[in-house]
């Protein structure tokens, strides 16, 4: 089976291009006010996998989705939404799952990482709760699938420059601020940090011990007066290690979720 995200108003015509394109047995879920979630069966599973390429390749959110019993029910627990302190939630576009009351949610398409379900990255988000106040200019280094930029919009920062070396991830960031009507305030590019030319308020990096201490000057100096940074991906046992690395910023914030840790570090 495979399941095809689209619209209320795109339906028809989704359903339409799935006809022409060989399904002949479709149903459709509601999910919230605008989504509409179309599974579909063919016969055969690798016509499916050829199916979900081809839609996906001409910018469709499909996936394969397992049909029935355990698989099933692990695809489901994994594609309920996750809210974060009552102010933000995060699903996959193609969840089936009602989602119509959640607060500011954030959907997100095929590609690159996070969708809220890993420690470091809700870590990070948490963090992004408690931390933005509103109208920031936020850079998001290693930004994968761009849900913490996108996180932080809906908290109401004023913009987003993500950056990332994976073209994929960057595609599918600018998809999912475009899926979520963040376009305008959200530049993803392929870039390393050390070529962002500008300061930020906020400095998010979920990158692992590898990727902040060889970045940490960069990292440190992209911070503005009164800004702060939060490196994500590491374990509890590094924290200091990891901090030593991004001085003269100073640790103001830890937490510890099982084997990881997030540190948050503002100017003294």
């Amino acid at each position: 089976m495979i399941s095809v995200a689209t619209t209320g108003d795109g339906l028809a015509g989704m359903c339409e291009r799935l006809r022409a394109l060989g399904v002949r047995s479709m149903d459709v879920v509601a999910p919230g006010d605008a989504r509409r979630v179309v599974l579909a069966a063919l016969d055969d599973q690798r016509d499916e996998a050829r199916l979900v390429a081809s839609l996906r390749a001409a910018g469709v959110m499909a996936v394969t989705r397992p049909e029935a019993g355990a698989a099933l029910q692990k695809w489901l627990r994994d594609t309920r939404p996750i809210t974060f302190d009552g102010r933000l939630s995060v699903c996959r576009a193609w969840s089936e799952h009602d989602r119509a009351d959640l607060p500011g949610l954030i959907e997100l398409g095929p590609g690159g990482f996070g969708d809220g379900r890993h420690p470091t990255t809700r870590q990070m988000i948490e963090v992004l709760t408690e931390q933005i106040a509103g109208a920031e200019r936020v850079l998001d280094v290693g930004c994968g699938s761009g849900i913490l930029g996108l996180c932080a919009l809906e908290l109401d920062a004023a913009a987003v420059v993500a950056v990332d070396i994976d073209p994929d991830a960057v595609a599918a960031a600018q998809r999912n601020a475009e899926l979520n009507g963040m376009g305008s305030r959200f530049e993803a590019a392929q870039s390393p940090a050390r070529d962002v030319d500008s300061t930020f308020d906020a400095v998010v990096a979920n990158i692992a011990r590898a990727g902040i201490v060889d970045l940490a000057p960069e990292l440190v100096t992209r911070v503005a007066p009164d800004g702060w940074l939060a490196v994500g991906g590491i374990s509890p046992s590094q924290c200091s290690q990891v901090a030593g690395f991004l001085r003269p910023l100073a640790e103001v914030d830890r937490r510890t979720s099982g084997e990881w840790a997030t540190l948050v570090l503002a100017g003294e």
